[in-house]
């Protein structure tokens, strides 16, 4: 990362110092010379760096594990004229309530060592193949698992090796049955909080943040010390074009609408 940057290690010191105490991109930028566009290309960067360094969750005998998926309103950057929808006035979100097509979810698994992972897999309610992108990053061979309802859990985690799937309905899942995922869903939605609203299309790498931190939690190192290491030895794939130019997620759903339908939906 340092090989390619035109900034001295110090700036990116300065930088990631700013990460771990969680500033907005303008004070960092402002600390390091640089306008906030360049501050959020760098912000992009360390994310791919602590993705890198995310480590693979456990499973096997004795592993117990719980999934379940995390709904948050769809939201989109860039300038409104490009959108296919109005802003949502005064930070309110869509006007259907419950799970809708309004809404991407996001697959969490959580186990009983402490790790996690996160998932931006669908539009809506997920079905089974959306369930499987979900589970791709975690380890379940071998672990008990416990979900909610949800059907699509069934084909996936059987074919990831799971021991065993417990199934649970919304007034029966207590504290032992989903707590640990549900405190995660907590956890995320406040991590999230702090952005004061993250963009769907940039949502994932948020998500590797948040992934990071758990993990980081556990560490005696400092985030500040741990950060200053991924970028001294980490590397970056996605270049500024690649950034621009990435798509919204689930953008087929606003294509396959006319004006009509959209306006509905604002």
């Amino acid at each position: 990362m340092l090989a390619l940057s035109k900034l001295p290690a110090a700036t990116w010191a300065s930088y990631v110092e700013g990460m771990a105490a969680g500033e907005s991109l303008a004070r960092p930028a402002a600390r390091c010379g640089v306008c906030v566009k360049t501050s959020w290309f760098m912000r992009m960067r360390v994310l791919e760096a602590m993705r890198s360094q995310l480590q693979p969750m456990r499973g096997g005998d004795g592993v117990s594990a719980q999934a379940d998926e995390l709904y948050l309103n769809e939201s989109f950057s860039g300038r409104r004229s490009g959108m296919p929808r109005g802003p949502h006035a005064n930070g309110h979100g869509a006007r259907s309530r419950g799970i809708s097509s309004l809404k991407v979810a996001v697959v969490a698994v959580v186990n009983d060592l402490g790790d996690c992972t996160a998932v931006l897999a669908a539009r809506g309610r997920p079905g089974a193949e959306q369930i499987r992108a979900g589970l791709a990053p975690a380890c379940v061979t071998g672990s008990e698992v416990s979900t909610d309802m949800h059907s699509s859990y069934a084909a996936p985690l059987a074919e990831a090796g799971a021991a065993s799937r417990n199934r649970y309905g919304a007034a029966d899942a207590g504290e032992d049955e989903l707590g640990m995922v549900n405190a995660l869903h907590e956890r995320l939605r406040g991590f999230l909080w702090r952005f004061r609203g993250v963009s769907t299309r940039r949502l994932q790498r948020y998500l590797w943040w948040f992934c990071w931190e758990e993990h980081a939690s556990r560490s005696d190192a400092s985030r500040e010390a741990m950060l200053r290491s991924h970028v001294a030895n980490g590397s970056y794939v996605s270049t500024r074009r690649d950034l621009e130019e990435e798509p919204q997620p689930f953008w087929d759903f606003w294509e396959s609408r006319d004006e009509s339908d959209v306006s509905n939906l604002a």
